[in-house]
């Protein structure tokens, strides 16, 4: 009977890459709006609060940036599906 030969290099999985460690402290300064009622950002994680003052370099964990970054893409987005709509609605109107 032939003996089937296994290749342990195809059978070793590579370890996930470690995630970055949440509490670990990353630099940012939160843009400036630039209007007679500039507001300090709030930003909640799991309980913990912070306030970060615009156009200020400051030091957050990184659970922090991370939701700031969430919230920036989101708007992105949200934005892009309003003009997306404002097109659909002037072709509409256009072709009616």
């Amino acid at each position: 009977m032939a003996e089937k030969k296994t290749n342990e290099a195809a059978r070793e999985v590579p370890a996930p890459a470690a995630a970055p460690d949440p509490e670990e402290l990353v630099e940012y300064t939160a843009p400036m709006l630039y209007t007679d009622r500039e507001r300090d950002i709030v930003v909640a994680v799991n309980g913990e609060t912070i306030r970060i003052m615009r156009g200020v370099p400051v030091k957050i964990k990184r659970k922090f940036l991370e939701v700031l970054e969430n919230a920036r893409l989101q708007e992105a987005a949200t934005r892009q599906a309003i003009e997306d709509a404002k097109k659909q609605s002037e072709t509409a109107l256009a072709n009616f």
